[in-house]
Order: structure tokens, then C-alpha cells, then sequence
């Protein structure tokens, strides 16, 4: 599996992961957490969830299932610019033209932003 397949496949995986760990979250905190605050948490949930995930590891845990990763097309191996390259992919994905981007092309909007690909492992 490989080019937009292989991205669809992750978003599918990440976003049900995603959904499964926020709405479990809500359900063990429903008693503390305001019907009004649950959409605040899940936005911030989804920037962690990615954000946290691709920093550490370089892979979110549909990374892990289709075994590729996150990969840096800029020349340099400078921790603080790859963390740089992530937090401005993570901030892409919340721009809705995002994920109409993949209709045009092979990489995201937020691939490009960020210089980043995904590659097989």
C-alpha cells in the first residue's frame, strides 16, 4: 500500500482512534466536564494527538499499524526545526482546504507547508 491509498488508510485509522479516545475521555469525565467545554477539548485532543504523537515518534499509532512515518525533506537534522516542521503540520490539518488538497495532489497542504512526506517503513 502506498501514495494516497496509504494516506487515506491513516486518516481512516487515525481518525477512529481518534474519535474512540476522545469520546472514552468524555465518558469517564462527563460528571466535570461542561456540555460546552467538550468541543474545546476534543479540538485540543486533536492537536495533541497528532502534534505530540508525530514529534515523539514520528508516527501516530495508524502510522505504526501501516508502518511509515513522518519524514523531513529539508536538509538538516536540527531538533528544534523539525519540531518547527511538525507544529505547522499539525496547525495545517485544522485549514479545511487540507484535506481537499489530496484531490490535486499526492501531498497534503500540510505536507507542503511543513516539508514533510510520509514514507514507508
Amino acid at each position: 500500500m502506498t501514495g494516497k491509498t496509504l494516506r487515506l488508510v491513516n486518516f481512516l485509522l487515525d481518525t477512529i482512534i481518534y474519535l474512540i479516545l476522545v469520546v472514552v475521555f468524555i465518558l469517564l469525565f462527563k460528571n466535570s466536564i461542561p456540555k460546552e467545554d467538550v468541543k474545546w477539548i476534543s479540538v485540543v485532543a486533536y492537536f495533541l494527538y497528532y502534534f505530540l504523537f508525530e514529534l515523539v515518534a514520528g508516527r501516530t499509532p495508524a502510522k505504526f499499524i501501516t508502518r511509515s512515518k513522518v519524514s523531513s525533506l529539508a536538509e538538516t537534522t536540527n531538533k528544534f526545526f523539525y519540531l518547527l516542521q511538525i507544529l505547522g503540520r499539525t496547525v495545517m490539518r485544522f485549514i479545511p482546504i487540507d484535506i481537499l488538497s489530496y484531490l490535486f495532489s499526492f501531498r497534503g497542504l500540510h505536507d507542503y507547508i511543513s516539508k514533510t512526506t510520509i514514507t514507508k517503513l
